[in-house]
């Protein structure tokens, strides 16, 4: 009952994540990205509650199973590390060209016209769903894998 009930928890966590971002039609690297920075700043509730998914994951799941998974607690370190670069950045704005600029000039010191449209153009570039979400499904696999190899509290 535990790993259904973690399970269904990861399971409601991760679709709002996906519900919430397909709803503001994200179809770029820099739409989700910016989605992510404008949920955080005009939502703070909502937008925490969906930038920090994967450590409420954990906690449900070490809450629940007893188990602390290191694969998950890398991606989200990592999940961290990628926020605090491109989310937690000082600007308040709502263009998304104006934060884009943001984003590739505090990331890369010294570009030239063609690496900055280079970089403009891949991050703007369509992806398919899979690709755009591709975080969310590794973190809802690891859950899923996690959970049926532990025995949880009842061993």
């Amino acid at each position: 009952m535990e790993k259904i009930m973690l399970e269904f928890i990861t399971f409601m966590i991760i679709g709002f994540r996906i519900y919430l971002l397909n709803n503001f039609k994200v179809n770029s690297i820099i739409d989700k990205m910016f989605n992510l920075y404008r949920l955080k700043n005009y939502s703070p509730f909502l937008g925490y509650l969906i930038l920090f998914y994967i450590e409420i994951i954990l906690i449900a799941e070490y809450s629940i199973l007893g188990v602390l998974d290191i694969g998950l607690l890398i991606i989200a370190i990592l999940d961290i590390f990628v926020q605090y670069k491109n989310i937690f950045i000082s600007i308040v704005t709502n263009d998304k060209q104006v934060y884009l600029d943001t984003i590739i000039k505090s990331n890369f010191n010294t570009l030239t016209k063609e690496e900055y449209y280079q970089i403009n153009d891949e991050l703007n570039k369509f992806q398919s769903f899979w690709k755009l979400y591709s975080t969310e499904l590794i973190v809802f696999f690891f859950v899923v894998w996690t959970t049926e190899m532990s025995g949880g509290f009842g061993g």
